[in-house]
């Protein structure tokens, strides 16, 4: 009887040796599974990243920092039709003296805060509008051998309002010499005067 419990004991006490190809699959096995756990340790844990975006999250909107009179309060107006921009460098307003983060985001609810510490806050706006040199300023100049009409004063930013269909190869001579340097209109009165006179 001690003989047939020791036959079957040392069935399962006894390891068979492993072929080849099934010990080589057991190793590519374990070799998979610690890289995909290393893997998602690194990327998915973001361990080295996580402390400090809390960080830095937390000192944006610390409730602590309120403004003060010697803050540098910087708004920043961003002109989506003709991509300028004009920045303005104040010190705050009474009214916004000893507010917070969450406070003043109420207040300028369309602004975007980008910066908001003990010695400035820095705001910015995105309007779609014309700045106000392209939208208080015309002139007629040429594009693609047509008169045109522009936003702005002439120069390298200038923004093209329409092109007519007068051609310039009708202009006067002098006509020509204006409008190659860029004639300056006042008023839309002037701007459809002018472009009259040079259809004639």
């Amino acid at each position: 009887m001690f003989e047939k419990i020791y036959k079957k004991l040392s069935l399962f006490s006894l390891p068979r040796p492993l072929s080849p190809s099934l010990r080589l699959l057991m190793i590519c096995s374990f070799a998979l599974i610690v890289f995909c756990a290393a893997f998602y340790w690194l990327y998915y844990t973001d361990s080295g990243n996580s402390d400090l975006s809390r960080d830095t999250e937390v000192a944006k909107h610390d409730s602590k920092i309120k403004i003060t009179p010697d803050m540098d309060l910087v708004q920043k107006i961003i002109y989506s039709k003709c991509g300028d921009e004009e920045v303005f460098r104040t010190k705050p307003p009474d009214n916004l003296i000893g507010l917070n983060f969450n406070q003043l985001q109420k207040i300028y609810s369309g602004w975007n805060i980008t910066t908001f510490d003990t010695k400035e806050v820095e705001m910015s706006l995105k309007v779609d509008s014309l700045c106000r040199e392209h939208a208080n300023n015309m002139f007629i100049g040429i594009k693609d051998g047509y008169v045109a009409v522009y936003y702005g004063v002439p120069g390298p930013k200038a923004i093209i309002k329409e092109v007519t269909k007068i051609p310039v190869s009708s202009l006067t001579p002098q006509d020509l010499g204006e409008i190659r340097q860029g004639l300056v209109i006042q008023t839309k009165e002037e701007l459809l005067r002018t472009l009259e006179g040079l259809q004639k």
